[in-house]
Protein backbone atom coordinates (compact mmCIF):
# COMPACT_ATOMS: atom_id res chain seq x y z
CA UNK A 1 0.00 0.00 0.00
CA UNK A 2 1.64 3.76 -1.13
CA UNK A 3 2.95 5.39 1.86
CA UNK A 4 -0.25 7.98 1.21
CA UNK A 5 -2.61 5.78 1.15
CA UNK A 6 -4.26 5.61 4.36
CA UNK A 7 -7.99 6.75 5.62
CA UNK A 8 -6.75 9.62 7.47
CA UNK A 9 -4.87 11.08 4.21
CA UNK A 10 -8.14 10.10 1.94
CA UNK A 11 -10.57 11.77 4.21
CA UNK A 12 -8.45 14.68 4.34
CA UNK A 13 -8.55 14.94 0.62
CA UNK A 14 -12.28 14.06 0.31
CA UNK A 15 -13.25 17.07 3.31
CA UNK A 16 -10.91 19.47 1.42
CA UNK A 17 -12.84 18.76 -1.95
CA UNK A 18 -16.93 19.06 -0.22
CA UNK A 19 -16.97 15.14 -0.50
CA UNK A 20 -19.71 13.61 1.34
CA UNK A 21 -18.26 9.78 1.24
CA UNK A 22 -15.63 7.64 0.69
CA UNK A 23 -15.73 4.33 -1.04
CA UNK A 24 -13.44 1.78 -1.08
CA UNK A 25 -14.06 -1.62 -2.74
CA UNK A 26 -11.70 -4.30 -3.88
CA UNK A 27 -10.24 -3.95 -7.39
CA UNK A 28 -10.83 -0.10 -7.96
CA UNK A 29 -9.19 2.91 -7.27
CA UNK A 30 -10.46 4.73 -3.90
CA UNK A 31 -13.78 6.78 -4.74
CA UNK A 32 -15.36 10.21 -3.64
CA UNK A 33 -18.95 10.97 -3.78
CA UNK A 34 -18.91 15.06 -4.06
CA UNK A 35 -22.30 17.19 -4.83
CA UNK A 36 -23.98 13.43 -5.54
CA UNK A 37 -21.59 12.28 -8.19
CA UNK A 38 -19.40 9.69 -7.89
CA UNK A 39 -15.59 11.33 -8.56
CA UNK A 40 -12.46 8.02 -8.78
CA UNK A 41 -9.39 9.47 -7.84
CA UNK A 42 -6.50 9.20 -9.38
CA UNK A 43 -4.60 6.56 -7.13
CA UNK A 44 -4.14 2.82 -7.88
CA UNK A 45 -6.44 0.46 -7.37
CA UNK A 46 -7.18 -1.26 -3.54
CA UNK A 47 -7.27 -5.11 -2.33
CA UNK A 48 -9.21 -6.39 0.83
CA UNK A 49 -6.09 -7.02 2.62
CA UNK A 50 -5.41 -2.55 2.27
CA UNK A 51 -9.01 -1.90 2.90
CA UNK A 52 -8.71 -3.92 6.01
CA UNK A 53 -5.34 -2.52 6.93
CA UNK A 54 -6.77 0.83 6.53
CA UNK A 55 -9.72 0.38 8.46
CA UNK A 56 -9.00 -1.63 11.50
CA UNK A 57 -7.22 1.02 13.32
CA UNK A 58 -10.58 2.91 13.95
CA UNK A 59 -12.28 -0.78 15.48
CA UNK A 60 -12.54 -1.77 18.74
CA UNK A 61 -12.22 -5.61 19.66
CA UNK A 62 -16.05 -5.88 19.58
CA UNK A 63 -16.58 -3.98 16.11
CA UNK A 64 -14.21 -6.58 14.94
CA UNK A 65 -15.62 -9.47 16.77
CA UNK A 66 -19.18 -8.19 14.86
CA UNK A 67 -17.47 -8.23 11.47
CA UNK A 68 -16.09 -11.88 12.03
CA UNK A 69 -19.30 -13.15 13.23
CA UNK A 70 -21.45 -10.82 10.66
CA UNK A 71 -19.29 -10.11 7.85
CA UNK A 72 -20.54 -5.87 8.16
CA UNK A 73 -20.14 -3.29 11.24
CA UNK A 74 -21.27 -0.17 10.97
CA UNK A 75 -18.88 2.02 13.53
CA UNK A 76 -18.52 6.29 13.90
CA UNK A 77 -15.15 7.85 15.24
CA UNK A 78 -13.48 11.15 15.12
CA UNK A 79 -10.78 12.17 13.70
CA UNK A 80 -8.68 15.35 15.68
CA UNK A 81 -9.00 18.46 13.54
CA UNK A 82 -11.37 16.66 10.85
CA UNK A 83 -14.61 15.93 12.25
CA UNK A 84 -16.52 12.96 12.69
CA UNK A 85 -16.81 10.12 10.04
CA UNK A 86 -19.77 7.52 10.11
CA UNK A 87 -18.43 3.95 8.23
CA UNK A 88 -19.50 0.81 6.76
CA UNK A 89 -17.70 -1.98 6.71
CA UNK A 90 -18.85 -4.82 4.98
CA UNK A 91 -17.97 -8.12 2.79
CA UNK A 92 -19.22 -8.16 -0.95
CA UNK A 93 -18.76 -11.44 -2.87
CA UNK A 94 -15.92 -12.92 -0.26
CA UNK A 95 -14.04 -9.31 -0.59
CA UNK A 96 -13.90 -5.83 1.77
CA UNK A 97 -15.35 -2.92 1.17
CA UNK A 98 -16.13 0.43 2.89
CA UNK A 99 -18.46 2.85 2.84
CA UNK A 100 -17.39 5.90 5.11
CA UNK A 101 -19.88 8.97 5.74
CA UNK A 102 -18.84 12.38 6.07
CA UNK A 103 -20.82 14.33 9.30
CA UNK A 104 -20.43 17.83 9.14
CA UNK A 105 -18.18 18.98 12.24
CA UNK A 106 -20.40 21.89 12.69
CA UNK A 107 -24.23 21.62 14.04
CA UNK A 108 -25.66 24.76 11.68
CA UNK A 109 -28.59 26.82 12.88
CA UNK A 110 -32.08 25.94 12.10
CA UNK A 111 -32.03 28.63 9.23
CA UNK A 112 -28.66 28.18 7.83
CA UNK A 113 -29.95 24.96 6.77
CA UNK A 114 -32.23 26.17 4.57
CA UNK A 115 -35.50 25.22 6.89
CA UNK A 116 -38.30 27.30 7.27
CA UNK A 117 -39.00 28.95 10.86
CA UNK A 118 -41.48 25.94 11.24
CA UNK A 119 -39.06 23.59 11.89
CA UNK A 120 -38.20 25.94 14.87
CA UNK A 121 -41.83 25.68 16.31
CA UNK A 122 -41.64 22.09 15.99
CA UNK A 123 -38.88 21.59 18.92
CA UNK A 124 -41.13 23.27 21.01
CA UNK A 125 -43.39 20.26 20.87
CA UNK A 126 -43.36 18.19 24.92
CA UNK A 127 -44.84 14.96 23.19
CA UNK A 128 -45.97 13.04 20.26
CA UNK A 129 -43.67 11.90 16.90
CA UNK A 130 -42.18 13.71 14.32
CA UNK A 131 -40.74 12.07 11.47
CA UNK A 132 -37.79 13.44 8.98
CA UNK A 133 -37.77 11.53 5.68
CA UNK A 134 -35.84 11.35 2.57
CA UNK A 135 -33.50 9.09 0.94
CA UNK A 136 -30.42 8.36 1.91
CA UNK A 137 -27.76 11.35 1.47
CA UNK A 138 -30.94 14.04 1.71
CA UNK A 139 -29.39 16.05 5.03
CA UNK A 140 -32.07 13.78 7.60
CA UNK A 141 -29.14 13.16 10.23
CA UNK A 142 -28.13 16.91 9.82
CA UNK A 143 -31.91 18.42 10.03
CA UNK A 144 -31.97 16.30 13.53
CA UNK A 145 -28.85 16.77 14.99
CA UNK A 146 -29.91 20.77 14.17
CA UNK A 147 -33.43 20.51 15.92
CA UNK A 148 -31.63 18.67 18.97
CA UNK A 149 -29.38 21.36 19.11
CA UNK A 150 -32.04 23.92 18.56
CA UNK A 151 -33.43 22.17 21.76
CA UNK A 152 -30.34 21.88 23.93
CA UNK A 153 -29.68 26.17 22.91
CA UNK A 154 -33.06 27.32 23.22
CA UNK A 155 -35.58 24.86 24.57
CA UNK A 156 -36.84 23.91 28.19
CA UNK A 157 -34.29 21.98 30.37
CA UNK A 158 -34.41 18.72 30.12
CA UNK A 159 -32.67 15.12 29.35
CA UNK A 160 -32.36 13.74 25.63
CA UNK A 161 -32.02 10.14 25.16
CA UNK A 162 -30.45 9.32 21.91
CA UNK A 163 -30.61 5.67 20.06
CA UNK A 164 -27.74 5.56 16.80
CA UNK A 165 -26.46 3.05 14.61
CA UNK A 166 -23.66 4.39 15.34
CA UNK A 167 -23.46 7.30 17.18
CA UNK A 168 -22.80 10.42 14.52
CA UNK A 169 -22.77 14.04 16.44
CA UNK A 170 -22.06 14.30 19.84
CA UNK A 171 -23.81 16.77 21.76
CA UNK A 172 -22.69 18.87 24.86
CA UNK A 173 -24.59 20.25 27.45
CA UNK A 174 -26.23 23.44 27.41
CA UNK A 175 -29.60 23.54 28.28
CA UNK A 176 -30.51 19.71 27.45
CA UNK A 177 -28.37 16.45 29.30
CA UNK A 178 -27.59 13.88 26.88
CA UNK A 179 -27.56 10.08 27.54
CA UNK A 180 -26.00 8.38 23.87
CA UNK A 181 -26.61 4.79 22.79
CA UNK A 182 -25.03 2.87 20.42
CA UNK A 183 -26.98 -0.01 18.99
CA UNK A 184 -24.63 -3.35 18.83
CA UNK A 185 -22.33 -1.41 21.51
CA UNK A 186 -24.62 -0.07 24.43
CA UNK A 187 -28.01 -1.66 23.64
CA UNK A 188 -28.25 -5.05 21.35
CA UNK A 189 -31.23 -3.48 18.95
CA UNK A 190 -33.54 -0.07 18.62
CA UNK A 191 -36.47 -1.32 20.08
CA UNK A 192 -34.49 -2.25 23.49
CA UNK A 193 -32.94 0.76 23.07
CA UNK A 194 -36.38 2.90 22.77
CA UNK A 195 -38.24 0.62 25.51
CA UNK A 196 -35.26 1.07 28.24
CA UNK A 197 -35.25 4.76 27.93
CA UNK A 198 -38.81 4.54 29.26
CA UNK A 199 -37.35 4.16 32.06
CA UNK A 200 -34.52 6.72 31.97
CA UNK A 201 -37.24 9.76 32.65
CA UNK A 202 -36.47 11.47 29.16
CA UNK A 203 -38.18 14.19 28.26
CA UNK A 204 -36.94 13.36 24.21
CA UNK A 205 -36.01 10.30 22.78
CA UNK A 206 -34.00 10.76 19.48
CA UNK A 207 -34.37 7.36 16.94
CA UNK A 208 -31.86 7.14 14.66
CA UNK A 209 -34.01 5.36 12.29
CA UNK A 210 -36.91 3.22 12.63
CA UNK A 211 -36.11 -0.14 10.79
CA UNK A 212 -38.31 -2.90 11.88
CA UNK A 213 -42.32 -3.33 12.63
CA UNK A 214 -40.97 -3.79 16.37
CA UNK A 215 -38.46 -0.26 16.44
CA UNK A 216 -41.89 1.51 14.59
CA UNK A 217 -44.36 0.43 17.29
CA UNK A 218 -41.99 1.03 19.97
CA UNK A 219 -41.41 4.60 19.23
CA UNK A 220 -45.11 5.08 18.55
CA UNK A 221 -45.68 3.52 22.20
CA UNK A 222 -43.40 5.93 23.36
CA UNK A 223 -44.99 8.69 21.90
CA UNK A 224 -48.11 7.56 23.97
CA UNK A 225 -46.57 7.89 27.01
CA UNK A 226 -46.13 11.35 26.73
CA UNK A 227 -42.48 11.99 25.10
CA UNK A 228 -41.63 14.01 22.12
CA UNK A 229 -39.88 11.39 19.80
CA UNK A 230 -37.67 12.12 16.86
CA UNK A 231 -36.82 10.12 13.89
CA UNK A 232 -36.33 9.07 10.48
CA UNK A 233 -37.75 7.27 7.47
CA UNK A 234 -36.10 6.23 4.32
CA UNK A 235 -39.53 7.38 2.56
CA UNK A 236 -39.45 10.14 -0.36
CA UNK A 237 -43.09 12.34 0.79
CA UNK A 238 -45.56 12.61 3.83
CA UNK A 239 -48.23 10.36 2.20
CA UNK A 240 -45.54 7.63 1.44
CA UNK A 241 -44.64 8.05 5.17
CA UNK A 242 -47.72 7.19 6.73
CA UNK A 243 -48.70 4.42 3.85
CA UNK A 244 -44.61 2.63 4.94
CA UNK A 245 -45.43 2.99 8.57
CA UNK A 246 -48.71 0.68 8.31
CA UNK A 247 -48.13 -1.50 5.45
CA UNK A 248 -45.09 -2.88 7.74
CA UNK A 249 -47.52 -4.57 10.05
CA UNK A 250 -49.55 -7.47 8.93
CA UNK A 251 -53.77 -6.63 7.87
CA UNK A 252 -55.47 -7.74 11.47
CA UNK A 253 -52.38 -5.22 13.10
CA UNK A 254 -53.21 -2.39 10.66
CA UNK A 255 -55.97 -0.60 12.45
CA UNK A 256 -54.47 -0.57 15.79
CA UNK A 257 -51.14 1.56 13.76
CA UNK A 258 -53.76 4.11 12.26
CA UNK A 259 -54.92 4.99 15.63
CA UNK A 260 -51.35 5.33 17.38
CA UNK A 261 -50.23 6.92 13.83
CA UNK A 262 -53.11 9.39 14.15
CA UNK A 263 -53.17 9.57 17.69
CA UNK A 264 -49.50 10.95 18.06
CA UNK A 265 -48.18 12.29 15.04
CA UNK A 266 -47.27 15.97 15.46
CA UNK A 267 -45.59 16.65 11.79
CA UNK A 268 -43.54 14.59 9.00
CA UNK A 269 -40.55 16.47 7.70
CA UNK A 270 -39.17 15.67 4.03
CA UNK A 271 -36.55 16.26 2.13
CA UNK A 272 -34.44 16.30 -0.98
CA UNK A 273 -31.14 17.39 -2.30
CA UNK A 274 -31.25 18.75 -5.77
CA UNK A 275 -27.75 19.56 -7.61
CA UNK A 276 -27.96 23.76 -8.35
CA UNK A 277 -27.93 25.10 -11.66
CA UNK A 278 -24.34 26.31 -11.11
CA UNK A 279 -22.66 23.21 -10.36
CA UNK A 280 -21.81 24.79 -6.51
CA UNK A 281 -23.71 22.75 -4.56
CA UNK A 282 -27.14 20.97 -3.23
CA UNK A 283 -29.97 23.00 -2.78
CA UNK A 284 -32.68 21.90 0.13
CA UNK A 285 -36.32 21.01 -1.06
CA UNK A 286 -38.48 20.31 1.78
CA UNK A 287 -42.17 19.01 2.31
CA UNK A 288 -43.91 19.83 5.90
CA UNK A 289 -46.82 18.13 6.54
CA UNK A 290 -48.39 19.18 9.78
CA UNK A 291 -50.63 17.02 11.66
CA UNK A 292 -53.66 19.08 12.17
CA UNK A 293 -57.27 17.02 12.92
CA UNK A 294 -57.69 16.82 8.59
CA UNK A 295 -54.59 14.99 8.42
CA UNK A 296 -55.44 12.60 11.37
CA UNK A 297 -58.55 12.07 10.36
CA UNK A 298 -57.20 10.73 6.74
CA UNK A 299 -54.88 8.51 8.91
CA UNK A 300 -57.67 7.01 10.64
CA UNK A 301 -60.07 6.41 7.96
CA UNK A 302 -56.76 5.37 5.68
CA UNK A 303 -57.54 7.93 2.81
CA UNK A 304 -53.48 8.54 2.77
CA UNK A 305 -53.77 9.88 -0.99
CA UNK A 306 -55.62 13.16 0.33
CA UNK A 307 -52.44 14.14 2.36
CA UNK A 308 -51.65 15.71 -0.95
CA UNK A 309 -54.22 17.44 -1.18
CA UNK A 310 -54.11 18.83 2.55
CA UNK A 311 -50.35 19.64 1.78
CA UNK A 312 -51.95 21.66 -0.97
CA UNK A 313 -54.37 23.80 1.29
CA UNK A 314 -52.49 24.08 4.19
CA UNK A 315 -49.94 26.53 3.51
CA UNK A 316 -51.32 29.03 6.28
CA UNK A 317 -50.73 26.78 8.63
CA UNK A 318 -46.92 26.22 7.57
CA UNK A 319 -47.08 23.24 5.68
CA UNK A 320 -44.78 23.00 2.68
CA UNK A 321 -45.58 20.30 -0.11
CA UNK A 322 -42.35 18.99 -1.68
CA UNK A 323 -43.67 20.38 -5.46
CA UNK A 324 -44.27 23.82 -3.98
CA UNK A 325 -40.70 23.98 -3.15
CA UNK A 326 -39.06 22.51 -5.76
CA UNK A 327 -41.02 24.99 -8.22
CA UNK A 328 -40.12 28.04 -6.15
CA UNK A 329 -36.47 27.11 -6.28
CA UNK A 330 -36.53 26.59 -9.91
CA UNK A 331 -38.12 30.07 -10.31
CA UNK A 332 -35.38 31.35 -8.04
CA UNK A 333 -33.02 29.78 -10.90
CA UNK A 334 -31.64 27.56 -7.91
CA UNK A 335 -32.10 24.21 -9.77
CA UNK A 336 -32.48 23.80 -13.55
CA UNK A 337 -36.22 23.13 -14.95
CA UNK A 338 -34.79 19.80 -16.13
CA UNK A 339 -33.86 18.86 -12.52
CA UNK A 340 -37.55 20.06 -11.19
CA UNK A 341 -38.75 17.88 -13.57
CA UNK A 342 -37.66 15.25 -12.45
CA UNK A 343 -37.85 15.73 -8.74
CA UNK A 344 -41.34 16.41 -9.13
CA UNK A 345 -44.34 14.28 -8.46
CA UNK A 346 -46.72 16.66 -10.64
CA UNK A 347 -43.91 18.49 -13.38
CA UNK A 348 -46.97 20.28 -14.94
CA UNK A 349 -47.58 22.72 -12.44
CA UNK A 350 -44.19 24.38 -13.52
CA UNK A 351 -46.58 25.08 -16.31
Amino acid sequence: MPVDMNLDGLLREAVSLGGSDLHLMHGHPPIYRICHDIAPTQRPAVDSASIWQMCVPYLNEFHKKAFQDHSRVNVSFTLQSLGRFRMNLCKAQGTIAASIRVIPTKIYPLSALGLPPIVGSLTQKTRGIIFITGATGTGKSTTMAAMLDHINKQGQPGKIVTIEDPIETLFNPVRSYFLQREVGVDVPSFETGIEDALRQDPDIICIGELRTPESIKAALTAAETGHLVLTTLHTPDAAKTAQRIISAFPGDEQETIRDQLCNTIEAIISQDLLPRADKTGLALAIEILLANSAVRQLIKENKLAQIYDVLQTGTSLGMIAKDASIKALFQRQIITRETAMVRMRNPQLLG
